[in-house]
């Protein structure tokens, strides 16, 4: 079977972070999965979406990765995906939505196949972008040594935002059991504006060939 990577890290990563009322959670993780399932998967340069529910019921995430952004910014002109976009709006959401690239993995190499075995800690830092560089410089020098401590069945991933003003952690755990046993209480680092952390399960991954749900 072929192993496909949990998330490139040579292509378009697109990140948008709901805030949602947690009774309406479900409906938009409904909407955005089938739009992804139905029309965004259909469109040129798509390679996965990966959808995130918090357990809170107060956020969801979905990143997509594209072959270019170039491809990824062309499907705005699909009034179709126009439409999806409205209907997540009409529930009264908040959007965070850009670019981003991918900074370091470490831990254990994930895949697709792994996906349904998988709980999150993710960790939405804002920061100012002459700051940055900075941040990340600080918190993989002091994360990545503590993570290799940890037990096997953990992933990180840092990501930045393109136009320079957030930072995220995917800590993944193989065990839907247990808490990620890594956590970095990042309140007190001097770069950081404001954090969201919180916990998540993945809803979804939509590939280019395949669904997987």
């Amino acid at each position: 079977m072929l192993m496909t990577p949990f998330i490139n890290s040579d292509v378009a990563t697109f990140i948008n972070v709901f805030t949602v009322e947690p009774t309406r959670q479900n409906t938009l993780i409904h909407r955005i999965q089938f739009d992804a399932e139905n029309t965004i998967s259909r469109q040129a340069g798509f390679i996965k979406a990966i959808i995130y529910r918090s357990l809170d019921g107060s956020k969801v995430i979905n990143l997509v990765q594209w072959e270019s952004i170039e491809a990824s910014r062309a499907i705005h002109r699909n009034p179709d995906i126009a439409a999806g976009f409205a209907s997540y709006q009409e529930l009264g959401v908040e959007m965070d939505l850009r670019y981003y690239e991918i900074v370091l993995t470490a831990g254990q190499p994930l895949t697709i196949q792994d996906y349904d075995a998988l709980m999150a800690q993710v960790d939405v830092l804002h920061v100012a972008p002459e700051n940055q560089k900075h941040l990340l410089e600080d918190l993989i020098q002091s994360t990545t040594p503590a993570l290799a401590s940890q037990a096997e069945d953990q992933s990180i991933v840092w990501l930045r935002s393109l136009d320079g003003i957030r930072v995220i952690r995917f800590l993944h755990s193989h065990s839907k059991n247990a808490e990620p046993s890594f956590y970095q209480a990042f309140t007190n680092e001097k770069w950081i504006e404001q954090m969201d952390a919180n916990r998540y399960q993945i809803e979804c991954i939509v590939e280019r060939q395949s669904l997987l749900a």
